[in-house]
């Protein structure tokens, strides 16, 4: 829609700004809405939609227009030498209002130390930039974004969306659409039985495969999909297969110390060994110990006569997720070995698993090919002192 001459003058006007009580000057309403439009209508500290009040489900502008600056000589952040001419000149200059929620807004202005004028202003470039970024990046650079996580562990696992959607624009990849949140329902009074695993999996079949089947991000088509996840290794294998190896997929990884980003960019991905297993008629264990040594005495207490196959790296640690490129030689080298146990043995293989949650996903990503075999997954189970328990058998039909 055309502005109309009124508008345009309203917004380029040098006039001088309303003075209030106490030296305060007022920004014009037409200023005003120039910030909401530069900022999407999102608080630019905690991203919070100010277009929308969720407690009571209307639409509505709740946001403030805040200065960096402050709107009087005396205000919050005011340096030496912002007297009245300053304030009366940036209070209309649209570098020097940010749009906040008000709980962000008082809080920048009760703790004037914490919120100094070079923080203030490089938050809002950064975030005009996102804002730039999301509206100029071509369709190849969009993606679903989708996080799964489980609630039921010791510690709190929570992923933000905007945590996420910051790393995915680090990539060039911008949201299409809202993020997808997937939280895992927590186990029963019976524990992690297989009635539990049964609904798990009925949880992420039905939710997340609609999902990414209605916003067209499966089997290579565009958008991208941007994946990450922090749950239990039986549930992270159930969502690989559900995403399936031919999708067009960007795995990332959280972690405690570096959040969503890579530790190290430029580090080499470790080299993967792999162990045969002993010859012989008896079932075969695939133990795949990346961020921690799973001691072969823990598999044959569960399996006493398996041929035990070991797929490792020197000194298995959490920390082994690096960078991606990690993660895709994790999955190059485990793709052959898969295929060659599968031709070794008509039996089901039984997986013993302790690796990052980027290598599950990639895992059972992996059962979405060639793979037409019977897996049996474990896990160890705190009810049972820490023993591996079995949790999930995937056949061929299982497939995604």
């Amino acid at each position: 829609m055309e502005a109309t001459s009124d508008e345009v003058q309203d917004v380029s006007s040098t006039a001088a700004p309303a003075a209030g009580k106490g030296g305060r000057y007022h920004t014009s309403e037409p200023i005003k809405r120039l910030v909401w439009t530069r900022s999407a209508g999102h608080c630019e500290l905690c991203g919070t939609d100010l277009t929308r009040d969720f407690r009571v489900g209307a639409d509505m502008q709740w946001g403030e227009v805040a200065h960096i600056m402050p709107a009087s000589p005396k205000g919050p952040r005011a340096e030496s030498g912002h007297d009245a001419k300053a304030a009366s000149e940036l209070t209309n200059d649209p570098a020097n209002l940010m749009l906040l929620c008000p709980g962000c807004h008082d809080k920048a202005d009760r703790d004037a130390e914490g919120y100094p004028k070079s923080d203030m202003t490089g938050l809002h470039l950064a975030y005009l930039e996102r804002i730039r970024l999301a509206a100029t990046v071509p369709d190849a650079g969009r993606a679903v974004g989708l996080i799964f996580q489980s609630d039921h562990f010791v510690t709190i696992n929570d992923i933000s969306e905007r945590d996420f959607a910051m790393a995915m624009s680090g990539e060039g990849l911008v949201a299409f659409g809202d993020i997808i949140k997937h939280t895992l329902r927590p186990p029963g009074e019976e524990g992690r039985n297989s009635d539990y695993w049964r609904q798990v999996r009925e949880d992420i079949r039905y939710r997340i495969d609609r999902e990414l089947r209605r916003r067209g991000g499966r089997y290579g088509d565009i958008p991208t999909l941007a994946v990450v996840g922090l749950a239990d290794i039986p549930s992270l294998v159930v969502l690989g297969q559900t995403i399936g190896d031919r999708s067009n997929r960007v795995i990332f990884s959280s972690n405690r110390e570096h959040g969503l980003k890579w530790p190290d960019s430029e580090a080499v991905p470790p080299e993967y060994r792999f162990v045969e297993p002993p010859a012989g008629d008896g079932e075969i264990a695939l133990v795949v110990s990346i961020s921690a040594a799973i001691p072969e005495r823990d598999v044959l207490d569960r399996l006493p006569r398996a041929r035990i196959a070991t797929f490792t790296m020197d000194d298995p640690t959490y920390t082994a997720v690096r960078n991606r490129r990690v993660i895709h030689a994790f999955r190059d080298a485990l793709q052959m070995r898969l295929s060659k146990l599968e031709v070794s043995t008509p039996h089901p293989i039984h997986l013993f698993i302790a690796a990052p949650a980027a290598f599950c996903i990639e895992l059972g990503a992996l059962m979405t090919t060639e793979h037409q075999h019977t897996y049996v997954l474990y896990d160890r189970d705190r009810n049972s002192g820490g023993r591996f328990v079995e949790t999930l058998t995937i056949t061929p039909g299982d497939r995604a």
